[in-house]
């Protein structure tokens, strides 16, 4: 019984004396509400065709990241960006934090980061904002509207990893396959809800 006290008190004194690690946290709600990510998960990429395959990969082994066709799971919202006026991308980790308005149809959200935080840099470019569809899905309506741009490009991918960029500027959705964007939707302002 004097063992088990003694080690009790010793776990008790490792813990309070700051030992053990803690996680780094990977996203937050910052002053006025705005989310902010750490950075970076993935990186440094050439461009964006060879980072989005990869980072589908670590998204949808997330919890709730996959849920075959039917309407469950959870999305998960990040940012791609480019420090230190360099080429390279970078991807954020990603943000679980939801919208509080619900979808028809049940159908699962994800709330678009404002900031990216990432130790190495002195000056961030947000180039695109990502999100995962937990369903075999493409972008959906609500995705091309114009009033939830925040940035030139936006990137989607499902459980499959198909990968879908939407390019604000020319309205034009693009599907990633052999290593390229390929034009397969053009968005209509009925579409963008404008």
């Amino acid at each position: 019984m004097a063992s088990l006290k003694l080690r009790c008190a010793l776990l008790v004194a490792f813990l309070q004396s700051g030992c053990v690690g803690t996680v780094a946290q990977k996203y937050w709600r910052a002053a006025g509400g705005h989310i902010v990510v750490a950075g970076p998960m993935l990186g440094p990429f050439d461009n964006l065709p060879a980072l989005a395959p990869r980072l589908c990969e670590a998204i949808r082994v997330m919890p709730g990241a996959t849920a075959g066709n039917r309407r469950e799971g959870q999305e998960y919202c990040g940012l791609i960006y480019q420090r230190n006026f360099e080429a390279a991308f970078f991807a954020s980790y990603p943000s679980s934090i939801s919208s509080p308005v619900q979808l028809p149809g049940g159908r699962k959200s994800c709330s678009v980061p404002s900031a990216v935080s990432d130790p190495d840099a002195y000056n961030i470019s947000i180039y695109a904002d990502f999100h995962s569809h937990p369903s075999v899905t493409t972008f959906s309506n609500e995705d091309l509207q114009a009033q939830r741009q925040r940035y030139y490009f936006r990137v989607m991918f499902n459980p499959l990893c198909e990968v879908y960029l939407y390019d604000f500027q020319a309205r034009t959705v693009y599907r990633l396959m052999d290593g390229e964007f390929h034009p397969t939707k053009r968005v209509t302002d009925d579409i963008r809800g404008e």
